[in-house]
């Protein structure tokens, strides 16, 4: 059995989320992943760095699945491209050890959330978000106080459970990029939502609806005074990150990356 790491990018509108659904009817991307796998001949249990909302997009998801015996991978990828086609792009393959797990061995996750500035045509809306997220200063100042580690307890979705609420913040910021205001956010792990909510009180604050104070507390778990999410629309998973000891088991010895 030998395990095989993909890097793949999906249209998050296409789908109920990346967590595997039961109910009949309701499409999911690790669904999608298990029937084209399926239609190449592989049956093997899909693992991922991590699970996107509804709606919620990716560019530089992780995941692994397992070969039954070593596979030409620029001939794999091909194959499973043809058949993932529209919604789901393979960008890349490589073999990896058995043990390897791409959501416990990661060490960071990122995302990326694209706003409009011109509320975005038809053909955009589901990849751009159009928000009204007020002042970028206020909003850069907003997105600072996030940094470090914090309980993130009243900045999930509530009625899910965790172990902890505990996350660690490495990078939060803004910047606008010809038409598009861009947030990036990188952190040792997500809590469902996260993102979403952290960006509603952050645009909140930059529009002077919510106080600093406000703010301040409801990152120290004190007290909820925001509960909004922005629309998944805009939101991308754009980066996974892995330690330099376990990149360097990644790869057999020659192996190259496709």
């Amino acid at each position: 059995m030998m395990r095989v790491l993909a890097k793949i990018a999906y249209d998050g509108s296409a789908f109920s989320g990346f967590a595997p659904q039961k109910e009949q009817g309701i499409v999911s991307v690790s669904n999608t992943l298990y029937k084209i796998l399926s239609r190449v001949g592989i049956d093997s249990k899909i693992l991922a760095a991590g699970r996107t909302d509804k709606g919620v997009h990716a560019s530089a998801q992780m995941i692994t699945f397992d070969v039954t015996h070593r596979w030409d991978l620029a001939y794999l990828r091909t194959l499973l491209n043809k058949k993932s086609y529209p919604h789901i792009f393979f960008i890349s393959l490589r073999y990896v050890s058995e043990d390897f797990h791409p959501r416990f061995w990661a060490t960071w996750r990122a995302y990326r959330y694209l706003v409009g500035l011109q509320m975005p045509n038809p053909f955009a809306a589901r990849f751009v978000s159009y928000e009204q997220f007020g002042d970028i200063h206020r909003l850069q100042e907003a997105l600072r106080l996030f940094m470090g580690s914090h309980d993130f307890v009243f900045f999930k979705k509530q009625g899910t459970h965790s172990k902890d609420s505990i996350r660690t913040i490495m990078q939060s910021y803004a910047y606008v990029y010809r038409d598009f205001l861009i947030v990036h956010i990188r952190a040792n792990g997500f809590l469902r939502a996260q993102v979403r909510l952290m960006l509603g009180a952050s645009f909140s604050y930059a529009r002077g609806e919510l106080s600093k104070p406000q703010l301040q507390a409801q990152i120290d778990a004190q007290s909820r005074y925001h509960s909004t999410p922005v629309s998944p629309n805009g939101l991308y998973l754009c980066g996974v990150g892995y330690s330099s000891m376990s990149v360097s088991t990644m790869l057999s010895s020659g192996e190259k990356i496709l």
